[in-house]
């Protein structure tokens, strides 16, 4: 199924979903479950927060299936939901507020002699390297490289301007390269 088809079936799904079908809400979870999950733990930074919030958002899906207007893809929609509901989430917890006021981590690394690359694999370091970034980048670059949602979708789900979007994606990625140089990985090394 391409890319094409997949948002169609999606919309197919929504919509029979909307008038009670059950089948089709499973096959529409079916599709997108994982995705949200890994959306979702990324941002909550853990696996039980992730499983809870990710039932909820189902729920909403399930509940809401008649608003949807349309104006987005399905997943966008759905993610939109997964990323206001990961938010209550973090308001929850003391010591975080809102994840766009999140200050950027600065570490001074300059004694570390860095990873050793034969050790590590692309993912460690990719991961290693996303850690050390705030978290409104983590979840820019998330949503761009993970969920490839173009930078419209982003603006949807995030509900900015599609040019704070492109803003933050280049801010994320120098962020990001930064980060990468400081643990001594170059582009030749990923």
């Amino acid at each position: 199924m391409n890319k094409e088809q997949s948002i169609s079936r999606e919309n197919e799904l929504l919509i029979k979903t909307a008038v009670g079908d059950e089948n089709a809400f499973r096959e529409l979870y079916d599709l997108t479950n994982k995705a949200v999950y890994f959306y979702l733990y990324r941002l909550l930074k853990d696996r039980e927060s992730a499983e809870d919030v990710q039932i909820d958002v189902f729920t909403q899906v399930w509940k809401g299936a008649k608003k949807f207007k349309g104006k987005s893809k399905v997943t966008t929609w759905i993610f939109g939901i997964a990323r206001n509901l990961a938010m209550n989430e973090l308001r929850k917890r003391k010591y975080h507020v809102n994840i766009d006021d999140y200050p950027e981590m600065t570490q001074d690394n300059s004694t570390d002699q860095g990873p050793d690359l034969e050790a590590m694999d692309q993912k460690k370091i990719i991961k290693n390297a996303m850690s050390k970034i705030s978290s409104k980048h983590q979840e820019v670059l998330d949503l761009v490289f993970f969920h490839e949602m173009n930078y419209q979708e982003i603006s949807d789900t995030l509900h900015v301007s599609v040019n704070t979007v492109k803003t933050r994606v280049f801010y994320a990625k120098s962020a990001f390269k930064k980060k990468l140089k400081q643990l001594r990985v170059y582009d030749d090394d990923i």
